[in-house]
């Protein structure tokens, strides 16, 4: 299913010249509008939107599929992958999230071999691609529909039979099936409600402190501009001195020669650990960013030449070796990693709205900024890639193969001595009041910690005095 939504998602940015002609005979024919520099921000498609704007050439239509498409987000980019990271056993937890990056692998090996001009990207040929997508999708929720549910998800209902079923089916006959059903009882029982806002998980100090963790991970890999790239491939190939041919030719050769590099991120993530991963592939990101300010820079000044060409290959390169580290699948995997079963939708959901909220003004203002000083857009992340790494290299706790339990009582744990160490520097006026403000917000938490804090000792003393 992923395969057939990459290459949704790449249509725009392989038939960029094919979709300006049929924008062009929209603006003339329809609207009586002659068409100007400024195209159409498109970067995701729906596939029968798609096909009905190429038989018509109706740009409205593709317009329309972009609405539908955006509704598409969260289901693949988090329910699909909290579904699958769910589902595994934790030792290929890491595995399980990264192993997706085939399917987009897959798709742009599709999408940029057969959709150059030269082969189906015409303007009478790329209806292909939606009908392709079209019958697959259907195919595929043929297949899909007989896969058991979510044996965590089925804990939480307190429907045992089928967890213990769904468990056999996802983790296999040999697992000890008692074992892990304890541990998602374990798991679900972190928190007494079975759901827990936003704001409650601000309030408490633990879940806070993974929030701060999540959204630095992801905040760093937003203001590393891949979806930029991606989307306006042949605009900055064109810049750099390419053809649209070459550029076409250029992601292809790319695209192939880093597939094998892929089935590095599925193991390093498991095998070395989430920390390392983050270490490795944020190297990568912040050379790449620095090469690619370097690369615009030259080209704003002194114009495209080999320099350019060379230099902007490199960046591709750079960008290509990024998810064979597996760093891409950290956020979706902290969610589940390090957030109780309650809490996991609104950190879902408010991780969604923060990165769209993000990367919709970025992705917008690409083009304004690129037009006007072309490094410009590119020295921000400078900035704050160097910030959020700091923290990260301080804070980012390592989950690799541990129980979700595990990993939330180390971090309560370890959240609760940073803030003993600080309120013993406090007068004890403020010590006293801030420990039993700190009691009350980490109530939330059934862990060891938060028990013998909120546990009322009076029941002790009433049991021996009767």
């Amino acid at each position: 299913m992923d395969i057939i939504n990459q290459i949704q998602i790449t249509t725009f940015a392989t038939l960029a010249d094919t979709i300006n002609v049929m924008n062009n005979h929209t603006l003339i024919t329809h609207f009586g509008v002659e068409p100007t520099t400024a195209r159409f921000v498109l970067t995701l498609t729906t596939s029968i939107c798609h096909l009905t704007a190429a038989v018509f050439q109706a740009s409205e239509l593709f317009i329309i599929g972009q609405i539908f498409s955006g509704l598409q987000l969260p289901l693949r980019l988090f329910v699909t992958l909290l579904f699958i990271t769910e589902c595994a056993p934790d030792r290929y937890r890491g595995f399980a999230s990264t192993a997706l990056v085939f399917s987009d692998v897959i798709g742009q090996t599709i999408m940029f071999s057969v959709g150059s001009p030269n082969v189906l990207g015409k303007t009478n040929t790329w209806f292909i691609f939606p009908l392709f997508v079209m019958i697959s999708s259907c195919f595929n929720f043929c297949i899909t529909a007989r896969l058991p549910e979510s044996p965590k998800w089925l804990v939480r209902q307190n429907r045992m039979e089928e967890a213990a079923r769904a468990t056999e089916f996802y983790h296999g006959h040999d697992c000890s099936i008692e074992e892990k059903l304890s541990s998602f009882i374990k798991e679900k029982n972190l928190t007494i409600e079975d759901r827990i806002s936003l704001r409650q998980v601000l309030e408490n100090d633990t879940l806070r402190e993974a929030l701060k963790v999540l959204f630095s991970v992801s905040l760093f890999l937003i203001f590393d501009s891949a979806s930029v790239q991606g989307t306006y491939t042949v605009l900055l190939h064109q810049r750099a001195g390419f053809t649209v041919q070459e550029a076409m030719n250029i992601n292809l050769i790319l695209t192939v020669a880093f597939f094998p590099t892929k089935f590095i991120g599925t193991y390093i993530i498991d095998a070395l650990g989430r920390r390392p991963v983050m270490a490795i592939g944020g190297i990568i990101i912040y050379a790449k960013t620095w090469l690619m300010l370097a690369t615009q820079t030259i080209i704003y000044f002194f114009g495209s030449s080999a320099l350019t060409r060379i230099m902007f290959i490199s960046v591709q390169c750079l960008a290509e070796a990024i998810p064979a580290t597996g760093v891409t699948s950290l956020g979706i995997l902290f969610i589940t990693e390090l957030f109780p079963p309650s809490a996991r939708t609104s950190v879902a959901q408010a991780m969604m709205l923060g990165s769209i909220g993000l990367a919709f003004p970025i992705s917008s203002s690409f083009p304004i900024v690129y037009s006007f000083f072309t490094p410009g857009f590119f020295m921000p992340p400078i900035i704050t890639q160097f910030l959020l790494g700091t923290y990260l290299f301080r804070y980012m706790p390592e989950t690799r193969a541990r129980a979700v339990c595990d990993i939330i009582e180390a971090m309560d744990q370890e959240v609760a001595s940073r803030t003993a160490s600080v309120l013993e520097e406090k007068i004890p006026l403020i010590r006293d009041r801030a420990s039993t403000f700190a009691t009350k917000r980490n109530s939330i938490l059934n862990t060891s910690r938060t028990r013998a804090l909120t546990f009322d000792h009076n029941l002790i003393q009433g049991k021996y005095n009767c």
